[in-house]
């Protein structure tokens, strides 16, 4: 270990994760502890670049604040070649470190914490830089009861170009819905971090995660789409006010969150004159604004909320697109160089060739030149690695694309919920000759391909909602795996018994459904074999079925299940096999 970075002598190591390490050091100049902040110098290459980016983003984020409630910066710098960041000192302990406590947290100790981390976001949002990875690790709470906000490595400021629309920078638990949708951030996606944060200091939990998950993606599901569960009905002795403030601070939507994170501060200040009582009915009032009263909103206003909502969505989409197309001319000129250099070489072995013909001159054979000369005749052979190279960027770029179109097909099915143009057939309710569709969610999933992040998986899932309620009478033996699988995929379903035993075990039972059947998609594609596995699940068909198509044929194929989807066409229907 160095015993100096800069100015600064090392005393000791703070702590080591598996990106850097913390030090203790003390700046001689003026005999100030301070704490350094190093990268671990020997990171993977290809992640060192966007992680040294993120580091010096951290640096000149955090640098550009001055608040008692956020970690002050004093200096940056690098010594043989490994970057540094001298800032400042704080005692105490991680937020984190108190939740793990076996005693909770007093309420006013809790709102005030919190109050001081929103009064640190106010501060950073009014410079234009939204933290986008607040949670308990990152606040540092000191003796006398005083919380800064720490690592704003993953901070967004308005005039960069690192992080783009998409990415999924941060920490799943405490992202908000916009940041698990891949929708731009503001400083509105904070205030829900923070509300989720808030959420754990009253009861021990995230609002989002359950003890039986076993998938990310679940919880990121309830994220985006499903009401958290108020904090009294898990510890009824805490104030309704609470409630109050998480249902504003926890909204899907972002107009509908607390605007500031100055307001959400006052608001944890004055919990305790908050006495309003909370609607009960917390599924129906999920995306409610709690506006003053004295307050209203104007009618007109409200339209240009919401057209200035619709001119976003299409400034991100363009901007989605306009990456695509710089991702895209990136890989052809990476390409287009590499073909250039193995012609530069094969060219140096020709010139060599010649040169040795030329020392043994007369020494050619007959048959050694009939073979140059059927050779001159061929076409040029073209090197694999660059023809696989090729094929697997080909596939990559189709399944990029796909994953874009589908998210904009998502998007689209949500803003104006159409009626399918023809039947689905369910496992269990039969046909179903009317349905509308709703709640569809895409995303993907990269995979290391040659040392390069490809697109493996695209995977789409919408619901679909009958016109007219469609119930089946099913016998005592086939009750419990319909019931258990409508209630598996979250469909909005109820069960009547219409006939019981003589010990009042029920034998018949009339299930319906009013809306909420799951539909799945997912494209796989397998760079080994160069094609696409396209799963569809209750899908216009009931069951899963699978087809496998060839790269070149990647492209039209989003918007041919697409209009299969809606049932505009069933051109897509003949790559389907006939039975499952």
């Amino acid at each position: 270990m160095n015993k100096t970075f800069g100015r600064y002598q090392i005393v000791g190591e703070l702590g080591r994760g598996a990106m850097g390490a913390v030090y203790r050091a003390v700046d001689p100049l003026i005999q100030r502890e301070v704490a350094i902040k190093t990268l671990l110098p020997n990171l993977p290459e290809d992640v060192m670049a966007e992680v040294r980016e993120r580091f010096l983003r951290e640096a000149r984020s955090a640098g550009r604040l001055n608040h008692p409630n956020i970690v002050t910066i004093f200096d940056v710098g690098e010594q043989d070649g490994v970057a540094y960041i001298a800032m400042e000192m704080l005692p105490g302990r991680s937020l984190q470190q108190m939740l793990r406590d076996p005693d909770p947290l007093p309420l006013d100790t809790a709102a005030e914490l919190a109050a001081q981390v929103a009064d640190a976001l106010e501060h950073a949002h009014q410079h234009s830089i939204v933290h986008r990875d607040v949670k308990p690790a990152n606040v540092m709470v000191g003796p006398s009861g005083r919380g800064k906000l720490t690592d704003f490595g993953v901070a967004y400021v308005s005039t960069s170009t690192l992080t783009q629309v998409g990415t999924a920078l941060g920490s799943p638990r405490y992202m908000s819905p916009e940041h698990v949708l891949g929708v731009k951030v503001d400083p509105r996606s904070d205030v829900f971090s923070l509300g989720v944060m808030l959420y754990e200091m009253l009861v021990r939990r995230t609002p989002f995660e359950r003890r039986d998950d076993t998938n990310v993606l679940v919880m990121l599901d309830r994220i985006a789409r499903e009401p958290h569960i108020p904090v009294r009905e898990i510890d009824s002795r805490i104030p309704a006010a609470f409630d109050r403030i998480l249902q504003r601070a926890l909204a899907k939507k972002p107009e509908e969150r607390y605007q500031r994170a100055g307001d959400l501060a006052q608001d944890l200040r004055n919990y305790r004159s908050l006495d309003r009582p909370v609607a009960a009915d917390y599924e129906k009032t999920v995306v409610l604004q709690v506006r003053p009263a004295a307050q209203p909103v104007a009618h007109g206003a409200l339209l240009d909320e919401i057209a200035a909502f619709e001119r976003n969505l299409e400034r991100e989409a363009e901007a989605r697109k306009q990456a695509a197309e710089q991702e895209r001319r990136k890989r052809q000129e990476e390409l287009r160089l590499h073909a250039q250099a193995l012609e530069r070489k094969l060219a140096e072995q020709a010139r060599a060739a010649g040169a040795a013909a030329q020392a043994t001159q007369g020494r050619r054979s007959g048959a050694l030149e009939m073979l140059k000369k059927l050779g001159a005749t061929l076409p040029p052979k073209e090197d694999k690695a660059i023809g696989r190279a090729k094929a697997i960027a080909n596939l990559d770029q189709g399944m990029r694309d796909a994953a874009q179109y589908l998210a904009e097909f998502a998007r689209e099915i949500n803003s104006i919920g159409p009626r399918a143009a023809c039947p689905y057939d369910h496992l269990h309710f039969g046909r179903l000759p009317a349905v509308s569709l709703s709640e569809a969610w895409s995303d993907s999933r990269p995979r290391r391909v040659e040392g390069k992040d490809c697109c493996e998986h695209v995977m789409l899932n919408y619901r679909i909602r009958p016109d007219s309620p469609a119930s089946i009478t099913l016998p005592k033996d086939a009750i419990p795996g319909c019931a258990d699988y409508l209630k598996a995929t979250k469909a909005d379903f109820r069960t009547q018994v219409v006939a019981k035993s003589d010990f009042g075990e029920a034998t018949r039972a009339v299930i319906t459904v009013r809306g909420g059947l799951l539909c799945e998609l997912d494209l796989h594609a397998d760079f080994d074999s160069l094609t696409v596995t396209v799963e569809l699940k209750n899908v216009r068909r009931a069951g899963t079925f699978r087809c496998r198509v060839a790269a070149g044929e990647l492209k039209e194929l989003p918007d041919e299940i697409g209009r299969y989807i809606l049932g505009a066409d069933d051109e897509f229907e003949a790559r389907l096999p006939r039975s499952r």
